[in-house]
């Protein structure tokens, strides 16, 4: 494809897509330091179903994201 055929397509963002976007960020940096800390001081072990909740909370935001910039574009996007 030529560069002067190529699209440019421009994604914004509503505040309500960044604020999930941010707290997504948050919750995966807090889950990895949570997951680090037993590791290397050898304390507690971690659960599994907490750790598998707080992945599923963070995939909700982001989709919550995704859905928020169709929106704003005027796209649907179907989830499988």
């Amino acid at each position: 494809m030529s560069t002067s055929s190529k699209k440019t397509l421009t994604c914004t963002l509503s505040e309500a897509g960044e604020r999930r976007l941010l707290r997504a960020a948050l919750a995966s940096e807090f889950l990895a330091e949570v997951l680090a800390i037993p590791a290397v001081n050898g304390m507690r072990a971690v659960s599994a179903e907490g750790a598998a909740a707080m992945l599923a909370c963070i995939a909700e935001q982001l989709d919550g994201v995704v859905k928020e910039t169709s929106t704003m574009k005027g796209e649907r996007h179907e989830h499988n």
